[in-house]
């Protein structure tokens, strides 16, 4: 019994050195690669005032049409059938991009696991 509990163990053990090694590895991987790409491209973080501007544009435009409805209705009204399709790609996206978190979180393809349901 000692024994096929030490071998249970030892593979266990095995088994997660190595899912630690690679997972190392890979976040090395992708970390060069990461800062590679940012020096190639010449990327960098936002200024202070970019963010402020874009932030503040964003609370002056809700604030415009929270407080005029009617405007909202005429800028439906004004989308055409190529506005209707862009949109709605966008939404495929985001609702895509949710649902593969939503699979990874659960790791299940569908429904959660009944832990209720005890035998």
């Amino acid at each position: 019994m000692l024994g096929r509990i030490q071998s249970v163990t030892t593979g266990l053990l095995s088994k997660s050195t190595l899912l630690a090694t690679k997972t190392i590895y890979y976040g090395k991987v992708g970390a060069e690669l990461s800062k590679q790409i940012y020096l190639r491209e010449k990327l960098q973080p936002p200024s202070i005032d970019e963010f402020k501007r874009a932030y503040i544009g964003l609370y002056q435009r809700g604030f415009y049409y929270a407080s005029r409805p009617k405007d909202i209705v005429n800028l439906v009204k004004a989308f055409k059938k190529d506005d209707y399709i862009k949109y709605t790609a966008f939404f495929v996206q985001l609702l895509g991009f949710y649902s593969v978190g939503e699979i990874i979180g659960r790791r299940k393809l569908v429904g959660y696991k009944d832990y209720n349901n005890h035998h």
